[in-house]
């Protein structure tokens, strides 16, 4: 459950802005929402059912939204001294990610300068929008709220709904609602009299460590207490909020199990933890429950398994979903809310899982892990070393390592754009290249340009942790807890090389080393995942009659934004087997859910005239 609040920010003595500001907030349903800000030029309320995820900092400083953990201890932190929130505010926040971390966004007002600051954690846990005018400026968390206030004509933005159908998993700071953007990651947005700028406390990249980790042994170890610490820290915080079953999704892959492991060995003695494992009707390829059970037996722990149907799926409850700042594949997940209500059957409130493990622990098989062990000057013994193991573990013939190492090391090169999405398009053309232009735009480009190259892919791979936060059936009714995509884990990974991550040729085999003792042997051992290929075409399969419904007389369509003939061949039964074409009926299927409800809530937002009974402004 993401906490809500949304933020009206205007020039302070100026009286239009705060006319408008303050009718805009008149909007809100009074019941719903507590006003926890209301000084020189910033006026801010958090939703009643978010209260107890934010804190309020003293002296109309601001808040903090979401959970905040402290540096030292890990213990959770309930409030800050008015010494603590001073510094804070002196810094612009930048001590706050130092000090503290956690999945939260911060609303910073410094009163004595008219100084407005709002920040993005560094792993990118919890979103933060922002729509801008000439005076009057809007911060929000969820975007119905932003819609249900806004005082004029709001727009899609085309664009972004082109581009995210040809790069569904883009990071961008643009959204589909024109005007509103993102803030990314480590992002920071400061608003003074006159002027706004946006900047970056934190970029994952391996200048922000103090020092590399090279030794093995050492990054194993320091990989493990990461991991730890972080699931004690949720551990406490579970019990800080009474103590409730902490819901496991365990895959029976190595990051879940793994996540496991560390909540047990961090865990307090009376912490109960429940684990939950889905798997595919009538799909033995994608059966993983033999390794699920291993998993929970080897941690003695309760494994509920929860078989997932395709007559369980209904993709016309995506378009009743609450709407996003732009089509994600998260919201897949709307569409079969069994798993939810098995966990919400137990009482948890916390969910936690594997994710991030792909990005975090390295899971990458490509030639740059051996061109950046010779950007180091590793020497050409253990270069040699890292090169076979290397394409022993990219499955490649080590002469093609070569053959990359000396062509990156000539021409050094960063490219985001992935290739894999646009085997198969149903957009027209231009929007291959409005992705790219997009991609190349990308804020972190400069940077990472100056980075090894796996190092500059890792980055990559750890924005895209950001995905996992966006709106889902999951997200939007449980606090899902980024054990691995925690900062303290990132920071960890990023003190070591990418070569030493995957020392011997085996992908995550610092991980797999780092908790060999805590961990079946045939979990320690599995390399692969299981494949529900078939499984997801039968699903297709029974809601193409939907969705080729949706998208000929859609408003896609209708607005040229999908390419009719290509369309109309995609959705026969025959071509939907086709891995790439699946994916981009996916993309468009998404994009279209979007645009509807986009639409529909336009149209809303016209015929409810504003009301009488908002919160005192």
């Amino acid at each position: 459950m993401t906490p809500r609040f949304i933020v009206f920010r205007w020039t302070p003595a100026q009286r239009d802005p705060a006319r408008r500001g303050r009718a805009l907030a008149a909007k809100l349903n009074g019941d719903e929402w507590k006003k926890v800000l209301d000084w020189r030029g910033v006026l801010a309320f958090v939703h009643v059912d978010s209260l107890d995820d934010v804190i309020v900092l003293p002296a109309e400083f601001g808040f903090i939204a979401g959970p905040l953990f402290n540096r030292d201890n890990g213990c959770p932190v309930g409030s800050l001294s008015g010494a603590e929130a001073e510094a804070l505010i002196t810094t612009g926040g930048s001590d706050l990610f130092t000090k503290f971390w956690g999945p939260c966004c911060a609303i910073l007002h410094d009163r004595g300068h008219d100084l407005f600051h709002a920040l993005r954690d560094p792993a990118g846990s919890m979103p933060l929008y922002v729509w801008s005018s000439a005076e009057l400026n809007c911060l929000f968390t969820h975007a119905d709220d932003f819609l249900a206030c806004s005082d004029e004509p709001v727009a899609c933005d085309e664009t972004m709904l082109s581009v995210y159908m040809v790069q569904p998993r883009i990071l961008t700071r643009r959204t589909a609602i024109a005007g509103v953007e993102e803030l990314l990651a480590g992002e920071r947005l400061t608003l003074d009299r006159t002027s706004r700028e946006r900047s970056f406390m934190r970029i994952p990249k391996r200048s922000g460590c103090a020092k590399e980790i090279g030794d093995f042994d050492v990054a194993a170890s320091t990989l493990r207490r990461a991991i730890c610490e972080s699931a004690k820290s949720w551990v406490g915080y579970n019990a800080l909020k009474g103590g409730r079953p902490i819901a496991h999704r365990l895959s029976g892959g190595l990051d879940s199990s793994i996540v496991l492991a560390a909540l047990i060995e961090a865990g307090r003695a009376d912490a109960e933890i429940v684990c939950f494992h889905e798997f595919p009707e009538s799909t033995p390829e994608g059966d993983e429950r033999s390794l699920a059970r291993a998993a929970a037996r080897h941690a003695r722990r309760e494994l509920i398994e929860h078989e997932t149907c395709p007559i369980n799926f209904d993709y016309a409850q995506i378009l009743t979903a609450p709407l996003p700042v732009r089509p994600t594949h998260t919201e897949f997940s709307h569409a079969n809310r069994s798993l939810g209500d098995a966990i919400a059957a137990h009482g948890a409130t916390i969910v936690t899982s594997g994710q991030g493990g792909d990005q975090v622990l390295h899971r990458r098989r490509f030639a740059e892990i051996a061109v950046d062990a010779a950007y180091d000057r590793v020497g050409l013994a253990r270069y040699f070393t890292i090169a076979r193991d290397t394409a022993h573990l990219a499955r490649i013939p080590i002469w093609s390592v070569f053959a990359k190492t000396i062509a990156r090391r000539l021409r050094p090169e960063i490219s985001f754009f992935n290739d894999a999405f646009t085997q198969a398009v149903l957009t027209p053309p231009s929007a291959v290249a409005l992705a790219h232009v997009e991609w190349s735009e990308h804020p972190w480009m400069e940077e990472l340009l100056a980075e090894t190259p796996a190092r500059a892919a890792r980055a990559v791979h750890i924005g895209d942790l950001s995905y996992y936060y966006e709106v889902s059936e999951i997200t939007r009714r449980f606090v899902t807890a980024p054990i691995l995509a925690s900062q303290p884990v990132i920071e960890a990974v990023l003190a070591i090389p990418p070569y030493v991550m995957t020392q011997g040729g085996t992908d995550r085999s610092l991980a797999r080393a780092a908790f060999c003792d805590v961990l079946p042997e045939e979990v320690r051992a599995r390399s692969h995942k299981g494949d529900t290929t078939r499984f997801h075409n039968r699903v297709l399969e029974r809601q193409l009659p939907f969705v080729r419904g949706l998208l000929l007389d859609g408003e896609l369509a209708r607005r040229g934004l999908l390419d009719r003939a290509a369309l109309e061949t995609a959705l026969k039964r025959d071509f939907i087997a086709s891995g790439a074409i699946k994916g981009a009926l996916m993309s468009a299927f998404m994009a279209e859910a979007w645009l509807r409800r986009f639409v529909q809530h336009r149209v809303r937002s016209v015929e409810t005239p504003q009301g009488a009974d908002g919160p005192a402004v």
